[in-house]
């Protein structure tokens, strides 16, 4: 992904993952409700209003994930020749083989844990949700020349959603015992029968 980058825009993103590691590392020592912006400015050697450019909220300190958009793309590309479960798992574990290569498992599941626990940052990851179920839509609706607000491409993709959401708090509330790739590997057996529901989606009735 960084050969894909701009010099300016590798610098951005090396200082996010600065910020956000110096986020993180205030949150498990004073509690996430007792550091502030200022301070974690202070301590990552940045501006508070730098933080706000990059991240916009306290809690997407958290939940910011730098995957999400080339995940979008991804699955762009897979739907036009997969049903969504096969495309999802094929972008899903990819992106998940990126995560754990550059040794961020250890981050990710520190973030993962106040996603679950905090309630602020808990319903920011649900808000999240919200608009990556819009995203979906939007992709099989442009795969499959139907209205992204048909009942079948809502009810499937809310299930999707759903699903990646329960998953996490699984990971988290198991204790981590399985990889984040197993969880999510079993939670795509246990949807796909809803390729069936992407099939009858694809033709457009009338």
């Amino acid at each position: 992904m960084a050969a894909e980058l701009s010099l300016r825009e590798r610098k951005k993103l090396k200082a996010m993952r600065h910020i956000q590691r110096v986020a993180v590392d205030l949150f498990d020592q004073h509690g996430y409700d007792a550091v502030s912006i200022e301070r974690i400015a202070a301590e990552a050697e940045v501006s508070p209003s730098s933080i706000y450019r990059y991240f916009g909220t306290k809690e997407q300190l958290i939940l910011h994930d730098e995957y999400d958009p080339v995940a979008v793309r991804a699955l762009d590309n897979e739907l036009a020749a997969r049903d969504p479960i096969t495309a999802l798992r094929k972008v899903i574990t990819e992106m998940v083989e990126v995560m754990m290569s550059n040794d961020d498992e250890d981050l990710v599941r520190r973030r993962m844990s106040y996603a679950v626990t905090v309630p602020a940052v808990r319903a920011g990851m649900y808000r999240q949700g919200d608009e990556v179920n819009a995203d979906i839509r939007a992709l099989l609706a442009k795969h499959t020349g139907r209205d992204p607000n048909e009942l079948e491409i809502r009810v499937l993709v809310a299930a999707l959603v759903a699903g990646f959401l329960a998953s996490i708090e699984y990971w988290h509330d198991s204790g981590y015992r399985e990889s984040l790739h197993e969880v999510l590997d079993r939670s795509l057996d246990v949807m796909t029968g809803l390729s069936l529901e992407w099939r009858r989606a694809k033709a457009p009735t009338g």
